[in-house]
């Protein structure tokens, strides 16, 4: 078992076995250093004097350390989406992976700058942010290094794997188009739930200081619970092509719109300071989220037009579907034929999930 999963990711090209490489280094570096810049943070914040007059620059250190929080859990996010990209050469996926690796060379920038001034400016102390500077600088080198890294094994990949989809749906441009939409949907349900998560993590964290325990279980049970049930009903309605299960996916997405722009109308028009600090990068997600979201929604359309249509048959991987035909290369299904190989009885075959 653990052999063939090796073979697959790391003995198709030595572009994957790079991309792989990479993704795993980009992870435990960077996570290493904002694990030293979230130190140095943490006990800035906690110097900050007890004194009425600073408990609002407190309360905005402490919501600022979870962005670093967040920039350590997309490092491993980023690895799963490469290695998944690879084990089911997905190359939708792998562009979605360059673009997302870019926004978080933006997102380090935006962390020096944070540091550089900010809450610590108020205090006049500038030792506090000085001294996760260095480290910030390196994640920002390292980062930029990483992006032009997959944006070059993501061009290369991407030309690798277009022969997968080739041999395995055919050259049919119309069942090509509707494994795009296919793929682009899948992609699509993996980034939602990391923005959705992340701007959980943002706003539970805030809660959590606010100790406003009425509200925590709210957002969990109103956001968190039911966003991972409508996608995982999304993921399992394309999988099987059971319109049922994208209807109600649908029905869900139009709620989760409803409640992220309720969110947001709170956040922008709060006067208070309950989102002191935070109310910057929690609206960022937010606004992520509602564009994600809605994308998502109009592609799960796409995608339900598409039922029943033949594009199910080539995720079965089994021999009960196959072997009908021409002795295994080939099915039939609803009066509808289609190849499996689109070469010769001894060219490799391919699968997707």
């Amino acid at each position: 078992m653990f052999g063939s999963l090796a073979e697959k990711l790391f003995g198709q090209s030595r572009y994957s076995r790079y991309a792989l490489i990479i993704s795993l280094f980009q992870a435990f570096i960077v996570t290493l250093l904002e694990s030293l810049i979230l130190a140095v943070h943490t006990r800035a914040v906690n110097e900050i004097p007890n004194i009425p007059n600073l408990m609002p620059v407190f309360a905005q250190g402490r919501s600022l350390t979870i962005y670093h929080v967040i920039s350590i859990i997309s490092q491993f996010f980023q690895l799963a989406i490469c290695t998944d990209a690879i084990y089911h050469q997905n190359t939708i996926q792998l562009i979605a992976l360059s673009i997302f690796i870019f926004c978080c060379f933006g997102f380090s920038c935006i962390q020096l700058y944070q540091s550089a001034g900010g809450i610590f400016d108020v205090l006049k102390q500038d030792h506090l942010p000085k001294d996760a500077i260095p480290f910030e600088i390196a994640v920002i080198v390292m980062m930029f290094g990483f992006s032009l890294c997959f944006a070059y094994l993501g061009y290369k990949l991407y030309q690798e794997f277009g022969w997968t989809i080739y041999k395995k749906i055919g050259a049919d441009m119309e069942m090509r188009d509707r494994y795009k939409m296919y793929q682009i949907f899948i992609v699509l349900l993996k980034f939602n739930i990391f923005f959705i998560f992340g701007f959980s993590v943002q706003f539970l964290s805030l809660l959590v200081i606010l100790n406003d325990k009425g509200e925590i279980l709210q957002h969990i049970i109103f956001s968190l619970v039911t966003s991972i049930v409508v996608i995982v009903v999304g993921y399992w309605g394309v999988q099987s092509e059971k319109k049922i299960l994208m209807y109600i996916f649908m029905i869900g997405c139009l709620v989760g719109e409803g409640y992220l722009i309720w969110r947001l109308v709170e956040v922008t028009q709060n006067d208070n300071n309950k989102y002191i600090g935070a109310k910057i990068w929690i609206s960022f997600f937010l606004y992520v989220c509602l564009v994600l979201t809605l994308v998502t929604f109009i592609i799960s359309i796409r995608c339900l037009r598409n039922f029943d249509k033949g594009l199910i048959y080539h995720f079965s991987r089994g021999t009960n579907i196959t072997s009908q035909v021409n002795g295994g290369d080939g099915f039939i299904g609803n009066n509808r034929a289609y190849s499996l190989e689109t070469v010769n009885r001894h060219t490799q075959r391919w699968s997707i999930d």
